[in-house]
């Protein structure tokens, strides 16, 4: 039993299924893989980061010492139950985990001195095989914590995303940020034009629109402004959501009244839904009068309802090097 290995005998489950959970629970603060090419079986870091660590170090391993190597730095359990508690008693908390997500932790030097004395000769021995890898989580959570990995898939979509999340990263860090930057470049100017009708691009080239909300519209009859009808402009659990910027042009009647939108991060800050039972909301300040159910569907079936895609915006940054 002198070789038993700490998956064998403990295993933090529920503090790695929280910890997972939460690892997604944002659709705008992923892990910085998760943008790289859309992958549908794509693993969570934190939990490939145990998997690894737990096959490879002693059952006696410290148990707190693993969790921390983990970027678990509190009870992520408890922390669930606060909010929980919250949501029912309507008390808010900020932030009860009392730490950054875990899949953002980079090994410090105390990290990487206790594992070495941990896999003593069998850190530089060590490889971690992973032959259905995937979107490439097993393998990329093993070089971050420095160890030597192998990794592949019969899929040839995963295995160039495999080369480029583990591979030309760890051999040529500065130049494939470099290339990347200019692939884009060079991708955006190749595709512009057949797009441009769709996302249009008004203030070019000192600001890019980078973010388009597609939504059915109807135009409101008591100001002529172009509606979005959503019954709610919630994007994500944690609050993130959309609100909704009205252009209100030279008053109500006239033209160009239309909405863009901006990103925010709070449930307070969010735009109330523009649809309810039936019946419209104007979100344009000067007007704000209900749209009776009966007229959006006038319009629909006289062919008037649009489809409108909202901007949201940024300064363009990107120069060719």
């Amino acid at each position: 039993m002198s070789d038993t290995r700490l998956i064998e005998r403990w295993l933090p489950i529920a503090a790695l299924g929280e910890e997972s959970i939460r690892e997604r629970r944002s659709m705008t603060a992923l892990p910085p893989t998760y943008y790289l090419h859309v992958w549908w079986a794509r693993r969570p870091l934190v939990a490939s980061r145990a998997a690894v660590l737990a096959t490879l170090l002693p059952a006696d391993a410290d148990q707190e010492k693993f969790l921390h190597v983990l970027g678990i730095h509190g009870d992520p359990v408890a922390a669930r139950n606060a909010i929980d508690r919250a949501r029912r008693t309507g008390v808010r908390v900020k932030n009860p985990y009392g730490y950054d997500r875990a899949f953002g932790y980079r090994l410090d030097s105390s990290d990487r001195e206790w594992l070495r004395s941990m896999l003593g000769n069998g850190a530089e021995r060590s490889t971690v095989l992973d032959p259905t890898a995937g979107g490439g989580s097993i393998p990329f959570e093993t070089i971050r914590i420095e160890l030597a990995s192998l990794a592949n898939d019969l899929n040839p979509v995963a295995a160039l995303i495999l080369k480029a999340t583990v591979d030309w990263p760890s051999k040529f860090p500065d130049n494939v940020t470099l290339e990347f930057k200019n692939l884009a470049i060079d991708w955006r100017e190749a595709v512009q034009h057949r797009l441009s009708e769709i996302f249009l691009q008004r203030d070019l080239p000192d600001r890019i629109d980078l973010t388009y909300l597609w939504a059915r519209t109807v135009n409101c009859p008591y100001c002529n402004g172009l509606v979005p009808l959503s019954p709610n402009w919630r994007l994500a659990p944690d609050g993130t959501g959309v609100r909704l910027k009205p252009d209100l042009g030279s008053g109500p009647g006239s033209e160009g009244r239309v909405c863009s939108f901006e990103i925010v991060r709070s449930s307070r800050d969010r735009s109330n839904g523009t649809v309810s039972r039936g019946d419209g909301a104007c979100p344009f300040s000067d007007c704000e009068r209900v749209i009776d159910g009966d007229e959006i569907k006038r319009q629909a079936q006289a062919g008037q309802m649009g489809s409108n895609s909202m901007r949201s915006h940024t300064r363009n940054a990107l120069k060719k090097s």
